[in-house]
């Protein structure tokens, strides 16, 4: 388990990321070419980071209209995949400056661990699940 610390800081950045509403820096948590599965079987592919900013600034812009100011992740599950490569789990609530739950959602991180760097290069959105409470001290 003393691997995932250093997955629970990716997570923890990425809450810090969310809180400036700017795409380049959550994209800098991405690796490219990454590869999005969404729902319905949509699938895109970015192989820039212009491209993964954009992508990121259109949620971002999207969560402000909708009163989101920060974000918690919780449920985190991490399984390695040799010493360079780990899938993790997470659920995601989006918050208005009031604390109440505005979105979420549930979602996979095929992530990259290298030097002590992790990037995310796929991530896989659980569909049709639904998202319980995010279990206390994994969240930003």
């Amino acid at each position: 388990m003393a691997n995932d610390r250093i997955i629970v800081a990716y997570f923890d950045d990425f809450v810090d990321a969310f809180r400036t509403f700017s795409g380049d820096r959550i994209a800098a948590k991405f690796a490219v070419p990454y590869l999005v599965k969404g729902e319905a079987g949509k699938s895109q592919v970015f192989d820039s980071q212009a491209q993964v900013s954009r992508y990121f600034q259109g949620y971002l812009d999207e969560y402000r209209s909708l009163g989101c100011s920060q974000c918690h992740y919780g449920n985190l599950a991490v399984t390695w995949l040799g010493s360079e490569c780990a899938l993790a789990s997470v659920d995601w609530r989006l918050l208005d400056s009031s604390g109440r739950a505005v979105i979420a959602w549930s979602e996979s991180y095929l992530l990259s661990v290298i030097d002590q760097q992790v990037l995310a290069f796929a991530s896989i959105d659980h569909v049709g699940v639904q998202v319980s409470d995010c279990e206390a001290g994994q969240s930003g």
